[in-house]
């Protein structure tokens, strides 16, 4: 394999380690975004709470403040409206809160499968590419035996048939004995046999 192919392929590979880390990385950021903001929620909801049975508080002492000042039917009929408005917003803010948490519960699932495929992605990536590269390593080193070989050796066509220049004793070509002929008649023999 050329360098420069290599090296593109080795670049192309560290751009998509980058841009995998860098989703990862955005991924972890939304989730801890989201957790900051169910705990903000959690805290509203337990500021309003707070707030609301400081509220009924209130309410039961003006109640029964204007129970002692007017007619008891009217100051009980004023607890139980307070009473129940309190229990429905008690129990709105408990179906939100669940919600919530629901919800970052599976936000924090998503984020960790995320997670989890980019970096399967990344290994099997990875490991494909080094396969690759070990394929490739062998092919080269073939490659660079024969072309090895064929620095040592000189072909050519001498009067129509293929020669090679080779070591002596060896049977030459008649016009430059330089060059040993290649005899290809027992390769085709042999395939003529074969087809009997």
């Amino acid at each position: 394999m050329e360098p420069s192919k290599m090296e593109e392929f080795v670049a192309n590979a560290a751009l998509l380690a980058a841009h995998l880390t860098e989703q990862c990385n955005k991924a972890a950021a939304t989730q801890q975004t989201s957790a900051q903001e169910l705990q903000a929620s959690a805290i509203v909801v337990r500021k309003t709470i707070e707030e609301g049975k400081r509220e009924m508080s209130e309410q039961a002492r003006s109640a029964v403040h204007d129970a002692l000042a007017q007619e008891i039917p009217a100051a009980t009929h004023s607890i139980g409206e307070t009473a129940a408005r309190l229990r429905h917003v008690a129990d709105h803010l408990q179906r939100e809160q669940a919600q919530l948490s629901q919800r970052a519960r599976f936000l924090g699932w998503k984020s960790l499968g995320a997670l989890s495929v980019a970096c399967l992605a990344l290994v099997a990536g990875s490991g494909y590419a080094s396969w690759h590269n070990v394929q490739r390593s062998e092919r080269a080193k073939v490659d660079a035996e024969v072309l090895e070989a064929l620095q040592h050796v000189t072909i050519t066509s001498c009067g129509g048939q293929p020669c090679i220049k080779l070591q002596d004793g060896l049977p030459r070509w008649q016009k430059n004995d330089q060059y040993v002929l290649i005899d290809t008649s027992v390769k085709q023999e042999g395939a003529a046999g074969g087809a009997r």
